[in-house]
């Protein structure tokens, strides 16, 4: 029975490890910016915005359609609300002991117990503003739909930025282990070295202070790609529990990038997001201008009531008649004079307005810098990109030809710690250069707004 026990045991662990092992997430770039589409933070609040926008409308569509609404109400008076009367209201038989002509005595009216409900309804006929708060409803559900595209825009290059952080941790990360496997084996030789009497203790030293620099600087590369795997992941609105892959390379697709080119795109500022959203808030901005207008304009609206009213002296209300009551009419409400409060609103949001027009116009500007910005900058790191492999594969051969004289004993272990030096620099030049031309790549794309 125990063995049974084990065996299912070990079998359900080995399935959950299965099941944990299979938990990973392999990522493309591309596959990165769809998935950020649908399941980003940022992302899914915008949708969020957009499903509200649309109740908004139908919010403001139906306060201009019928109301409709219902109240009831139960009553016991334990004291009656008693009022003065003069005592010849009354037969003099039924005079208070003691009571005289002109004197007034308290009388209760009413029931104990009284009860009421009814129904009101009421239709707009006519309120400037309703028109108006239409009109706006789809102008907010506009800025709301803009600024998801933007925030799409924000969050893709968030993570194209993220992805390439996590790509040059990695990219480090084997450039210093193959650096520490080849400390480590001269350090093996030069100990060799050392016991034949070919070098000297300095240069054991030497060599086991290049080992400890390329271990640390290991350690601390792998730090770096772990944060930079949870910004991506946050970024991406993946839970940390859930591994992810990166299928691109670094140097696959900053060749790519200069195998392609300059993008070919051009910015359309009447396509661009930031000039969408300009146009709305300059649009939303007429409407409230024109909402102000409205308030000279009267209001209107028809009624109807229908109430039913019952009396008792005893709890039970509703073994009584009650009595009805209904009518139906219109309201309206015409302002007249407000000291010039009115007119000082107007011109406060006609003075928003014209702001509005203004920030239209300068993003347009705003959009074509950033625009020529981000070609320059494409440009430059382009340059940057290629005299860094040049760098890189020159500093690699120098490294790879000390080594060799180092090994026959023609330079020193210093002379070799220098062109080591010299080489890692160039490295963490190559991987910063080829980050700098993805980012201003992607920064060329969002500045058109073809990201």
């Amino acid at each position: 029975m125990r063995l049974t026990f084990l065996i299912i045991s070990l079998s359900i662990l080995s399935i959950t490890r299965g099941f944990a092992q299979s938990e990973e997430l392999p990522l493309s770039l591309e596959d990165a910016l769809n998935y950020a589409e649908k399941h980003a933070y940022m992302n899914r609040s915008s949708a969020y915005e957009i499903d509200a926008a649309h109740k908004k409308i139908r919010e403001t569509i139906a306060s201009g359609l019928p109301q409709v609404d219902f109240s009831g109400r139960y009553n016991h008076s334990m004291d009656l609300t008693k009022s003065l009367l003069p005592v010849e209201f009354f037969p003099e038989d039924n005079w208070p002991e003691g009571a005289k002509s002109g004197d007034k005595i308290a009388v209760a009216f009413g029931t104990a117990y009284d009860a009421n409900y009814g129904i009101n309804v009421t239709q707009l006929i006519f309120d400037g503003s309703y028109f108006v708060g239409l009109q706006a409803a789809k102008v907010y559900l506009d800025l709301a739909e803009q600024q998801s595209k933007k925030t799409n825009l924000e969050i893709k290059s968030s993570v194209a930025q993220a992805y390439f952080l996590v790509l040059s941790a990695h990219e480090n990360q084997t450039a210093f282990e193959e650096l520490l496997q080849i400390n480590e084996e001269l350090l093996y030789e030069t100990k060799a070295m050392y016991n034949n009497g070919f070098v000297e203790a300095l240069d054991v030293s030497q060599m086991e202070l290049l080992v400890n620099d390329a271990r640390k600087r290991l350690k601390e590369v792998e730090r770096n790609e772990k944060v930079t795997q949870a910004v991506l992941k946050f970024t991406l609105g993946i839970n940390n529990d859930i591994d992810i892959s990166l299928t691109d390379s670094l140097s696959w697709l900053s060749q790519r990038i200069i195998s392609e080119g300059m993008p070919a795109v051009e910015m359309d500022a009447n396509n661009h997001p930031d000039y969408l959203l300009a146009m709305a808030n300059e649009e939303s901005q007429r409407l409230l201008l024109k909402n102000e207008q409205v308030q000279y304009l009267p209001k209107i609206n028809a009624f109807y009531n229908y109430q039913k009213v019952g009396y008792s002296d005893e709890w039970n209300v509703f073994k009584e008649d009650w009595y009805k009551t209904q009518y139906i009419g219109l309201q309206m409400s015409l302002p007249i004079f407000s000291s010039g409060m009115r007119r000082a609103k107007v011109q406060q949001r006609k003075i928003d307005y014209l702001k509005s027009q203004t920030e239209k116009e300068m993003a347009v500007h705003q959009l074509n810098n950033s625009y020529l910005t981000a070609q320059a900058d494409m440009k430059n790191n382009n340059d940057q990109y290629l005299y860094s492999i040049q760098n890189k594969n020159l500093a690699l051969d120098i490294l790879n030809k000390t080594r060799i004289k180092f090994s026959q004993g023609v330079v020193s272990s210093s002379e070799f710690a220098q062109q080591q030096s010299q080489y890692i620099q160039a490295q963490l030049n190559y991987v910063q250069s080829a980050v700098n031309l993805m980012n201003a790549h992607i920064a060329l794309l969002k500045a058109s707004g073809q990201l």
